[in-house]
């Protein structure tokens, strides 16, 4: 689907100071991402590109649990680089070499032994051929090691209005790193908010920066029987839900 990346980049801007207290479930994935890296001791974080830092969540656990020596920081948004830089913890901030701006269009750093990513991939425009241009970059048996959101992800929403993304399903997604990369893991979760209307699922989505699918207006009766379809469809004694499915790959670059 045709991704309008001006809009995206709008939409996170816009929810630089909401989103480290609302992006709860993108915390969580990306937790359970290093961790599942932790288990792979061969990842060297000598030369790391990390692709969607947003505001440095992941950026400073990252930094946290593992001596990174040069970490090239990326993001559509390059108003988010003071936010990020703030967070690193001092006693362990590697050498930052910023490249703000859209990644798929960027030239990439060569010889990265780590390539990094919760969360973003999603929104690129063309992850078949973004995935073998991070081939090309990362030196032998480098590691890709990234999240993604698939299918089931904002169901309920999507299911209301027609708005969504065109998520990759695991199967989908190992089909395309299957010429460059070996898959080494691949693990799936689900994980549920539970709000308690509708209106403040339109608000999760704002404060997120996930609006940037497509443009949408809200009339006044149109907003009203979205809340009330929500609520009647999907509503349940803790709230109304907000749906997520996520995916954590660890792939390393084939060798010669």
């Amino acid at each position: 689907m045709f991704l309008n990346k001006e809009k995206i980049a709008h939409c996170f801007r816009q929810a630089k100071t909401s989103y480290d207290d609302q992006a709860t479930v993108q915390r969580q994935v990306g937790s359970r991402l290093l961790t599942l890296a932790g288990q792979f001791p061969a990842i060297s974080y000598e030369r790391v590109l990390e692709i969607g830092c947003c505001t440095g969540l992941l950026t400073r656990m990252l930094c946290q649990q593992h001596r990174v020596e040069t970490l090239f920081l990326n993001d559509l948004v390059p108003d988010f680089a003071a936010s990020v830089m703030a967070r690193l913890p001092e006693e362990r901030t590697p050498h930052i070499r910023p490249l703000f701006g859209d990644i798929e269009t960027l030239p990439l750093p060569d010889n990265l032994s780590l390539v990094l990513s919760s969360a973003t991939f999603q929104w690129l425009a063309d992850l078949p051929g973004f995935f073998h241009r991070l081939a090309q970059v990362l030196r032998e048996n480098g590691f890709l090691v990234f999240s993604i959101f698939g299918p089931g992800t904002l169901r309920e929403f999507t299911e209301l209005t027609g708005i969504g993304l065109d998520y990759r399903s695991p199967e989908a997604i190992a089909g395309l790193l299957e010429n460059d990369f070996v898959v080494e893991q691949m693990a799936t979760d689900q994980a549920k908010l539970f709000l308690p209307t509708a209106r403040d699922v339109l608000h999760h989505l704002r404060d997120t920066g996930v609006g940037g699918v497509r443009e949408h207006r809200w009339t006044r009766s149109a907003l009203r029987g979205f809340e009330q379809e929500y609520r009647s469809r999907f509503g349940t004694p803790a709230g109304v839900p907000v749906t997520y499915a996520s995916t954590c790959c660890i792939a390393r670059k084939k060798g010669n």
